[in-house]
């Protein structure tokens, strides 16, 4: 007779522990997207929120790959509400006073979490659309692929889903938080913002197709297999 044996990790362990990471490193960009980089080059211009950002595709592409659509759109959703709660709570945190002793620690503070109401809406609304789309990708192309399904195809459709939804969300977010429009005190040029978009999804995509093998692959089969046991 086969014996049970119940994983010590079960499927609502594995969701719960991928929520809160998405949920953590979706603010955490947020803030870190406040240090512009160029890596030395004239030709590179990105912010430093890139540096983490994959992790949110990457996630949300396990996601879905395991359970579907629908489920990573309400986890996405619910980190963009937990980053648009920290961002406003910070905001409010600027504008409080404190004592002239402190003023040098609240003016470095300031910089950092001073984000206008501009940047915080157009970053809100571009990791939603750009998530959404990478979300949607990834399902369709699944769907379509159905039995055939393999590691190469997901490999593949990760890669696409990230390159469009990476695209999609840098775009909105640069576009709508540094137009050259005159409402915002800090703006950039066309030019410089085409380069932002490019270079910041270069580089994701990048990043990101270095870990679908070792990390989003893997961690999806882990979860499938809990899955598995756990209707035996």
């Amino acid at each position: 007779m086969k014996t049970y044996r119940k994983p010590l990790i079960s499927s609502n362990d594995y969701l719960l522990f991928l929520a809160i990471t998405l949920a953590v490193i979706s603010t955490t960009m947020n803030i870190f997207c406040m240090k512009s980089l160029s890596f030395g080059s004239p030709i590179i211009l990105c912010d430093a929120g890139l540096l983490i950002s994959w992790g949110v595709f990457l996630i949300s592409n396990v996601i879905t790959e395991v359970w579907n659509e629908k489920m990573a759109i309400k986890l996405v959703t619910f980190s963009a509400i937990v980053s648009l709660f920290t961002m406003i709570l910070a905001r409010i945190i600027v504008d409080i006073p404190t004592l002239p002793s402190y003023y040098d620690q609240a003016d470095a503070f300031a910089k950092i979490f001073s984000n206008g109401p501009r940047t915080i809406i157009s970053s809100i609304i571009a990791f939603l659309v750009g998530n959404f789309v990478n979300v949607h990708i990834i399902q369709k192309i699944k769907d379509r692929l159905a039995e055939n399904d393999n590691h190469f195809f997901f490999f593949m459709r990760a890669a696409f889903s990230t390159l469009i939804g990476q695209l999609v969300d840098n775009a909105l977010f640069m576009f709508l938080a540094f137009a050259p429009i005159g409402i915002s005190v800090y703006e950039m040029n066309v030019f410089d913002i085409i380069t932002a978009v490019l270079s910041g999804t270069v580089i994701e995509l990048v990043v990101e197709v270095c870990f679908v093998p070792f990390i989003t692959i893997p961690l999806t089969a882990l979860i499938k297999r809990t899955i598995e046991r756990e209707k035996e």
